[in-house]
């Protein structure tokens, strides 16, 4: 946003800011001797910019950036020789820990009089707390000496140009680093929006304030146009032949919008004659657990249990038809849980974690082993590596890239196969033929990507191969959940495929064809360091099962559901079912508009018990529910990724209850 940041911060919450990575002015204009005059040529500028013949200081704005953080926050501050020390005096000691960061410039500007040093460093100063996030990489990589040349064109901007204008290599590390997916990262001076389009392209999100008109307007269209490239290069590589021959799926990704964290505004649903009121955040009235849902799940509420819990009245027994992931489930206490899905392979994974099935954990393990062990066929073979930077000089080309995959995995067959569990041995071909086609997919695209971009780093270039490795192990494991033979005869070895899906399938997507084969592809790179073992040992634990124990389990239509279990006026129903749209496939089951008013009418006419709905709002639903005794609520929620764009990413939805 366009506004000065010296106001805007004070309207940021306590504790709500991940990183803070910014590159205030340094004040060296005052040391500046004017720009330099050479004959022959046009003037080298010597002088930073009018911002920096400002007194900046740092001390006006340390117990902000103290406060907004969050304890597992990190702080990041680019600066120069004669400001580093101010930053350290007030800030060092709010910190239990400070450092800096040396950036050393490769090509800096010469020097034309010989007289000195070339100006080839910047100093970044850093500060955290004991549980700070941080993403170590490795002993080689984690010096705090990063070097990169300056930024330069095609990535250096003209008009404007901007004089600090940090290359994206750095601020990628860092964000890295100093940061997890989904966090917010908050850059107060943001100039043209540097760490806005680098955090974006990490997957986090960002926050950034600039006072200057025409650097904030160019930030603004950098970062949508970062949006637009990660959305339009997601739909170009299509991952894989059998997604893009098949028009019932086509996946497209976009960024997750902001929250918007400095204001609360009442928003009027335009596309209706009526306005409903926003969900107030209320009294709590029951407990909550610590317990995470069971599993990712499209449409997922754990985002939203900060509207729906302080809602919730009192109550003995909890019920929930369309249970999905479990966040509203697994969230609050009750003395009774009762819950249900019409999705059999979900039901199936509730009921064997619930039952401890050792054979659906040992599948699982064997899965999580394979996918360790990709990693470590990277390590054993990085002349995949070598192949590639030959290609990208132009050494070899796509013939003979292609060529020398054929002949690598034919000659390592025996390590390949053995990245599966032995058992798995039919899927020998399929694992041989997805690594070759993987890899050179990968290969090809990865120097497109540096042709019109920029040359990836040697870390960037091993996370694509190792992403290549991992989407032929999980194609296999795909090949085998849509076989026919084992959905039948093997239900605990299917279970644990549909689980494996569930945590590595690109965005959590759960999609199938035509045909009715799965074929979401693999989430890339994001995922290469995901591993199932967590869950694993949560599903063990005694809080976990201890929820269990009050739980009973059903795999019934959600009226069908509801007349067996008859919920009481004491009792709580919460309800979050498929959503009125065009697409209304869920799990392979429609759930139509006859449905719906099916719904509304059991919940309306016959249910004893109190109850909350949260679904989208169209004119349709809101019309089933506008009925006297009926409260209806509103909130905004932002989805990530769409199918053919038939969801609306900015959509608003309803609470609404009956009480």
């Amino acid at each position: 946003m366009r506004a000065d940041s010296r106001e805007v911060i004070k309207r940021v919450p306590d504790n709500s800011i991940d990183l803070i990575f910014t590159d205030p002015p340094y004040n060296i204009g005052k040391y500046s001797t004017g720009n330099i005059k050479l004959p022959g040529r046009s003037d080298i500028n010597n002088d930073v910019a009018e911002w920096d013949l400002v007194d900046f200081n740092p001390e006006e704005w340390a117990d902000d950036f103290v406060r907004i953080l969050k304890p597992t926050g990190n702080l990041f501050i680019f600066t120069s020789y004669n400001q580093l020390g101010r930053w350290y005096d007030c800030l060092n000691h709010r910190f239990d820990s400070s450092n800096f960061v040396i950036w050393h410039k490769t090509n800096p500007t010469p020097k034309i009089f010989k007289s000195g040093f070339l100006n080839s460093c910047e100093m970044i100063f850093t500060c955290w707390n004991k549980a700070h996030t941080w993403n170590f990489i490795s002993q080689e990589e984690m010096h705090n000496f990063i070097e990169s040349p300056i930024c330069m064109r095609p990535e250096r901007l003209i008009s404007p140009k901007h004089p600090a204008q940090k290359p994206l290599s750095i601020l990628r590390k860092v964000i890295k680093i100093a940061s997890s997916e989904n966090d917010i990262v908050f850059d107060p001076f943001m100039g043209v929006g540097s760490v806005g389009v680098a955090a974006l392209e990490m997957k986090r999100r960002y926050i950034g304030i600039e006072i200057d008109e025409v650097y904030c307007q160019a930030a603004r269209k950098r970062i949508d146009d970062t949006f637009m490239n990660l959305h339009n290069e997601y739909v170009r590589m299509k991952i894989e032949d059998n997604v893009s021959n098949d028009k019932a799926v086509e996946a497209d990704m976009v960024c997750e919008p902001l929250p918007n964290l400095l204001e609360t505004t009442e928003r009027e649903l335009s596309h209706f004659p009526y306005r409903t009121p926003n969900v107030k955040l209320g009294v709590l009235k029951i407990k909550e657990t610590e317990l995470s849902p069971i599993i990712k799940w499209p449409g997922g509420k754990e985002k939203e249990l900060k509207y729906i819990i302080p809602n919730i009245p009192e109550f003995e027994r909890f019920f929930e038809p369309f249970v999905g992931g479990g966040s509203v489930f697994m969230g609050i206490k009750a003395d009774k849980y009762y819950i249900n899905d019409l999705s059999t392979e979900l039901i199936d994974l509730y009921r064997n974690i619930s039952s401890c099935d050792s054979s659906f954990f040992q599948y699982v393990e064997q899965m999580d082993n394979a996918w360790q062990k990709a990693l470590a066929f990277l390590n054993r073979n990085t002349i995949l590596i070598e192949t590639y930077i030959g290609y990208r000089k132009g050494l070899i080309g796509k013939i003979e890239l292609k060529e020398f995959l054929h002949i690598f995995c034919a000659n390592n067959r025996t390590d390949i196969l053995a990245l599966i569990p032995s058992s798995f041995e039919t899927l020998n071909s399929v694992l041989l033929d997805e690594m070759e086609v993987n890899l050179y997919r990968k290969m090809i695209r990865m120097h497109e990507i540096e042709q019109n971009k920029h040359l990836l780093s040697d870390d960037d270039l091993k996370d694509n191969i190792e992403a290549a490795i991992k989407s032929a192990v999980y194609m296999c494991f795909r090949h085998l959940y849509n076989s026919i033979e084992i959905s039948k005869k093997q239900q605990t070895l299917h279970t644990a495929l549909f689980f494996f899906l569930r945590n590595y399938a690109y965005s959590g997507m759960f999609r199938y064809s035509q045909k009715g084969d799965f074929n979401v592809p693999y989430g890339g790179i994001a995922y290469n360091r995901k591993l199932m073992n967590k869950k694993l040992v949560y599903y063990k634990s005694s809080e976990f099962l201890e929820h269990f124990k009050h739980t009973t389990i059903y795999n019934l239509d959600f009226e069908n559901f509801l007349r067996i279990t008859q919920p009481t006026s004491q009792d709580f129903v919460f309800l979050d079912p498929p959503y009125d749209s065009e697409f209304s496939t869920y799990a392979q089951n429609d759930f139509t508009k006859e449905d719906q008013v099916r719904l509304a009418n059991y919940m309306i006419n016959e249910c004893k018990a109190k109850w909350m709905l949260i679904i989208k709002n169209t004119e349709f639903i809101y019309q089933l529910y506008d009925k006297d005794g009926i409260k209806i609520q509103s909130f905004n929620k932002e989805y990530k990724v769409s199918f053919m764009n038939r969801n609306n990413k900015h959509v608003t939805h309803l609470l609404i209850t009956n009480y």
